[in-house]
């Protein structure tokens, strides 16, 4: 599919960029550009920061199952007064006591949504009664499991599953803008191969022009043509020099615009100007319509983002019922009571045996008057899920129209192209022949420049019709999502 003319595309560039003497030619395949556009290209480096932006939305949604640990230490020294009575009886004028406090927990919460805890707490206190430390606690485990709001699996992962759905969208995102990207790239590449040509076609137009205006010259010091001629071929010349500095312009317009796309600093290219070394050959391929459409809607990115997103609003619905029903927790606990008079290891013997045991369980249930929050969460979340529905609907009908006018649109070309080809050898033909009648006399300088006008309309139209055809091929390539099959690109991860 690719023909090197490299050095024919040299050739003329230099003849376009003739005037700049400080300009180097760059000679780029498609693959090159394509290539340079993935690692350079900013809206890709922007759209890549968004999958691992929702990545960490999973790991924040996952924390709720992180396990939280506490403790704390306190010291309380205090004294005191007691009243006359007391004090004369107890033969102290104040009681004095000293106490250290500590306890420690672990809490957190279980995917059915059961929230757990190990609770473990200790005093000890001496003063003037107790002139030993005496110590006491507790160490006990406590649960509690919703019965209807919050409760199971569904309710309690929902939000990690809606944090997946935003990963998985941002990924076909992703994978949208390389797409995109690509086509972007070889439809410019296309633009400055039809430049490049179409500026090479009107340099050979301005040639001609130049031959007949000589020519002419020549006619008219020997009485065969009039000055008006010489005249007509002026104009002639004139006009297809102005055409030459468009055409030179829209190849610099073209450049600039596949230096956009496949640098991030188009700085980096100055004074390079790009040459083509692929030339876009025009061959039959094989369409269908129907195989194309179900492709578009199995692979395309922003349909399956489009799908995800209908999935992640029915998460939403799901969840948000589950918040109508009324809180109600079963709630328990089982732990056992400890004191020690002798130290701390008798407290720790008696903690050990369980002789006395701590056991509690209930329920615990609250209900908003009204509810309205709930309600209207759910119900706002049941319109999403409708609207990413008829909004699934609605690109699913875009795709097939796009599909199908894409598939028209390469087997349109590919008749344009070869109308194109038989026009521009008939021009040439014609031109050929006005030429000779010319020579004969039985032609004007009017007639050949129009000839030869009609030519370089020609050849601009073939090559018009070649690019369209290239380019109507990258367009439906993106259209039914087989981009990256097409030019062995695979997406991973790390890409």
């Amino acid at each position: 599919m690719k023909v090197s003319l490299v050095a024919l595309s040299l050739a003329v560039a230099f003849s376009a960029r003739a005037d700049d003497t400080n300009t180097t030619v760059k000679s780029l395949t498609i693959q090159e550009c394509i290539e340079r556009a993935l690692a350079n290209n900013l809206d890709i480096k922007l759209e890549r920061i968004n999958p691992s932006i929702e990545s960490w939305g999973v790991v924040r949604q996952q924390a709720a199952y992180d396990p939280i640990l506490s403790g704390q230490v306190n010291y309380e020294d205090s004294t005191q007064p007691l009243n006359p009575q007391n004090a004369t009886a107890l033969g102290i004028t104040s009681l004095k006591s000293k106490q250290l406090v500590s306890d420690a927990g672990l809490s957190g919460k279980l995917p059915p949504g059961t929230q757990y805890g190990l609770t473990y707490s200790d005093a000890r206190f001496s003063g003037t009664i107790a002139s030993n430390f005496v110590y006491t606690g507790t160490a006990a485990l406590s649960l509690s499991q919703p019965i209807l709001r919050n409760f199971g699996f569904g309710a309690n992962s929902a939000l990690i599953r809606v944090a997946r759905k935003s990963r998985d969208i941002a990924v076909q995102n992703f994978t949208l803008q390389v797409m995109t990207t690509i086509r972007d790239v070889s439809t410019a590449y296309y633009e400055l191969v039809f430049a490049i040509e179409d500026h090479k076609a009107k340099l050979e137009d301005l040639t001609l022009a130049q031959q007949l205006l000589d020519e002419t010259r020549r006619r008219v010091q020997v009485g065969v043509s009039s000055p008006l001629d010489v005249t007509q071929a002026e104009a002639g010349v004139a006009a297809r020099e102005q055409a030459l500095i468009l055409a030179e312009r829209l190849i610099k317009d073209n450049e600039n615009k596949l230096k956009r796309l496949i640098s991030q600093n188009v700085g980096e290219f100055q004074g390079q100007s790009f040459v083509p070394a692929d030339y876009p050959v025009v061959e039959m391929v094989e369409t269908d319509t129907t195989q194309s459409i179900r492709t578009a809607l199995q692979v395309r990115p922003d349909y399956v983002a489009a799908k995800q997103f209908v999935e992640q609003q029915n998460i939403l619905v799901k969840y948000n019922r589950n918040q109508l029903w009324p809180e109600v927790d079963l709630q328990g606990s089982y732990g056992y009571n400890a004191r020690g008079d002798n130290g701390f290891s008798s407290y720790n013997d008696n903690l050990a045996r369980g002789d006395n045991p701590v056991w509690t369980v209930g329920v615990t249930a609250s209900f908003p008057l009204g509810n309205r929050q709930a309600r209207a969460n759910y119900r706002v979340a049941r319109l999403n899920a409708e609207t990413a529905l008829l909004n699934l609907k609605k690109l699913e009908q875009q795709i097939i129209v796009d599909v199908d006018n894409a598939v028209g649109h390469v087997q349109t070309n590919l008749k344009s192209v070869e109308a194109a080809r038989a026009s521009n050898r008939l021009a040439r033909e014609s031109l050929d022949a006005e030429k000779k009648k010319l020579i004969a006399g039985a032609s004007t300088t009017f007639l050949v420049l129009q000839a030869q006008s009609q030519l370089a309309t020609a050849q601009s139209a073939e090559i018009r019709a070649r690019a369209d055809y290239s380019e109507s091929l990258v367009t439906l390539w993106h259209t039914d999502g087989t981009t990256l099959q097409k030019h062995n690109i695979v997406l991973d991860e790390n890409f």
